[in-house]
């Protein structure tokens, strides 16, 4: 009896672990051909994507030549120069064709071509009906993929030309692009999808509408499994076809072999039931280990996490003394991530950060430790590495692959790294002063320009120490009134007349001296002290507003720049409205520098933000123009009165064309928007001559004065100084 009962709780146990078993990894099994169906939907969807772009945007050529055969009413005047650079700005195009009444006559490159000339589509082709359907639709037909009069297979987009006649239109001819079928493929991967063991076939429906031709496929044929999707032509449709690679499916036969050795390893457990306990104990470990690994992994990309590296750090230190194995940490930083956050939402910066993720761990070895710090920071420890060289080309390497394009809902987002390094121990003793370190190696590497990896040595430490400093000594002199302006003047380049003043902050300070803006200014940007300092500056500006009332006989403007947070500042039109009552300045007397960055953010805010100061009476200029994003298409919706050509475009005027061109082309454009011109950093005379030359309305820079205290300032003479002119003739 006693045996039977055991048999009996054989058999169920088999039972119960064969059925679990079977069903488990045909579940799986189902899983799996599901998710392969889908990762071969979105694999062959996007090799037809690549395929219908290219189409689309070769095809494209034979509009460009369309329009430009109607403008000039059918006469070509240079053919070759103008095909090469259609050719060289669109790419993927073989060749381009002009067949006036039907012949060609015009092929570019010609090379290799020649037995094209004189064809004559409309007779001599073979599928001459699908251009005469192209004259009859008035619409663009492709042909082919054939066997070419000059060699090769290729397709052809012909584009009928109809020139307007007072009795109509008559048809004047084709223009045609040719796309060899090699170079069409070359825009896709499924050379390298093949040599996974994907196959494919690109077919065509033949004149009958029920057969199918096959153009272009692997060296194996279609397999079980496959999707055909259809790449839309202007008058076709081709079919792309894709199967996986086969015998994907038979390792689900070991799943079942598994099921019977698992029922039968189950059935013999249940002999040993007095091992329970000990069962129990081993699942409680193993429960344990998945709860600590849980604590060291990031919930986002299955990299470790920081208390991990943090941990690893540790161990590293403390058994230094015993291994002597010396170690590198590299702090990795996303440059401008923020932007995809905001421009796209949390959902495609997580799928974005996803691929990075990946794509780090994938370019260290297998023994180095990847983690997710917080963020889009990342820090990968690399261990038993001591040559600067190798850590070097390990960084390089990170940086390429972060730097690659990443496709996400159609769009292909890019971004940087920075990336600080740190070794170990020679730069820190402790877990602490490591990661310090590494992000202080870090932010220089962002500093010197982004995209870069930086090395930590004591100059960064002491930077930051001198950074942390300065910004105390800022909350300093921002109670101890330590800034002050200096004005230099800008005058009319037309009547030579002073027209006002810039007005150009210094710092006071008390231990260190005269301190120039670029020293101070990024520091009070980062500590937020930069929106006091700039109502500082302005009332300063006020009150010498007044003075210059007293000292000239007419009134002059003083310009005062504009932080990017302190225009963004909802404050800002009530704070700089009480200033003019309190100091009773004619608003028209103070204009307002902003930059071109200050407006990219948001465009309808920023012009909000233009028309309410433009109401109160105050001038607008667009400061250091060129070097931001914006455009003078821009400008006319914008409510400015000026516009500051940057120095830098003036400082190479005498000797770069390019210069020239561009100044010129900025005066010409502003004065059509009505914008008055001021060209900053004058300080030749050459300069100054070419500038009149081409109109500039007014000038500043060393040239004239270079900034000084209200009193040295305001004692200028109204007349501009008159200096030598002899320069080139303006272009």
């Amino acid at each position: 009896m006693r045996v039977f009962k055991q048999w009996i709780i054989i058999a169920i146990t088999f039972a119960m672990v064969a059925g679990l078993g079977t069903y488990l990894t045909h579940t799986s099994q189902s899983l799996h051909q599901g998710e392969q169906r889908f990762l071969l939907s979105e694999l062959i969807s996007s090799q037809a994507s690549a395929i219908e772009r290219r189409l689309e945007r070769s095809f494209s050529a034979t509009r460009i030549l369309s329009q430009e055969v109607l403008q000039h009413r059918g006469l070509f005047a240079d053919f070759e120069s103008y095909a090469e650079e259609v050719i060289n700005s669109i790419g993927g195009i073989s060749n381009l064709q002009l067949a006036p009444e039907g012949v060609v006559q015009y092929i570019h490159p010609l090379a290799g071509n020649e037995k094209a000339i004189g064809h004559d589509i409309l007779k001599q082709d073979a599928r001459r009906y699908e251009a005469l359907k192209a004259i009859r639709e008035h619409r663009m037909t492709v042909a082919g993929p054939f066997h070419l009069v000059q060699g090769g297979v290729g397709l052809i987009g012909r584009n009928p030309i109809f020139l307007p006649t007072d009795e109509g239109e008559r048809f004047w001819g084709f223009a045609s692009a040719l796309i060899f079928v090699d170079d069409l493929l070359q825009v896709t991967d499924l050379d390298q999808w093949e040599s996974r063991g994907y196959r494919f076939s690109l077919s065509r429906q033949l004149g009958d509408g029920n057969t199918w031709e096959a153009f272009a496929q692997s060296r194996l044929p279609i397999s079980e499994n496959a999707l055909t999707v259809p790449i839309q032509l202007p008058n076709a449709v081709w079919h792309l076809t894709m199967s996986p690679p086969p015998g994907s499916n038979n390792q689900w036969y070991y799943g079942y072999l598994l099921t019977i050795l698992a029922s039968l390893i189950a059935a013999i457990m249940a002999w040993f039931i007095l091992r329970q306990p000990e069962v129990l104990r081993t699942v409680v470990a193993k429960k344990t280990r998945e709860l600590k690994l849980m604590a060291h992994q990031d919930h986002l990309t299955g990299l470790s996490n920081r208390r991990f590296l943090s941990d690893q750090l540790e161990r590293l230190l403390r058994d230094f003394e015993r291994s002597k194995r010396s170690a590198v940490l590299l702090y990795l930083d996303l440059d401008d991530f923020k932007r995809i956050n905001d421009s796209m939402g949390h959902s495609v910066g997580d799928q974005f950060l996803l691929t990075i993720a990946q794509r780090i761990h994938d370019a260290v070895r297998q023994g180095d430790i990847v983690a997710r710090l917080g963020g889009d920071e990342f820090g990968v420890l690399l261990q038993n590495t001591e040559s600067v060289a190798d850590i070097a080309k390990v960084a390089e390497k990170l940086l390429q692959q972060v730097r690659g394009p990443v496709q996400l809902h159609n769009r292909v987002f890019t971004v940087s790294a920075s990336v600080g390094i740190t070794l170990i121990p020679q730069d820190g003793k402790d877990v602490t002063t490591l990661l310090r370190n590494a992000d202080l190696a870090m932010y220089a590497s962002k500093r010197a320009g982004k995209g870069h990896y930086q090395f930590y040595d004591n100059s960064l430490q002491a930077a930051a120490l001198e950074k942390i400093e300065l910004e105390q000594d800022l909350v300093q002199a921002l109670s101890n009134n330590e800034f002050l302006l200096h004005y230099q003047p800008f005058y009319d380049l037309h009547s030579g007349k002073l027209a006002g003043f810039e007005a150009l902050v210094r710092w006071r300070h008390p231990e260190r001296g005269l301190l120039f803006p670029d020293i101070f200014i990024p520091v009070a940007e980062e500590c937020g002290k930069i929106i006091e300092m700039g109502y500082v500056i302005l009332e300063q500006a006020c009150w010498h507003i007044k003075q210059l009332e007293q000292r000239y006989p007419y009134k002059l403007r003083v310009a005062v720049n504009l932080s990017q947070r302190q225009f963004k500042d909802p404050l800002l039109l009530e704070t700089i409205r009480l200033m003019l009552e309190r100091h009773q300045v004619d608003a028209h007397m103070l204009e307002l520098e902003i930059t071109e960055s200050c407006l990219m953010d948001n465009v309808a805010s920023s012009i909000e933000t233009l028309i309410k100061l433009s109401e109160l009476g105050i001038s607008i200029a667009i400061d250091d123009f060129g070097t931001g994003y914006s455009s003078l298409s821009m400008l006319k919706r914008l409510p400015v009165s000026k516009l500051k050509i940057d120095r830098s475009f003036i400082q190479d005027l005498e000797v770069d064309l390019a210069d020239r061109k561009i100044v010129q082309g900025v005066i010409t454009m502003a004065h059509k928007l009505q914008l008055v011109v001021v060209a900053e950093g004058i300080e030749t005379a050459a300069q100054l001559s070419l500038l009149q030359g081409y109109q500039s309305d007014m000038g500043q820079g060393y040239l004239f004065s270079k900034p000084q205290l209200p009193d040295v300032a305001f004692a200028l003479p109204v007349e501009m100084p008159v200096p030598d002119t002899s320069a080139p003739e303006a272009d």
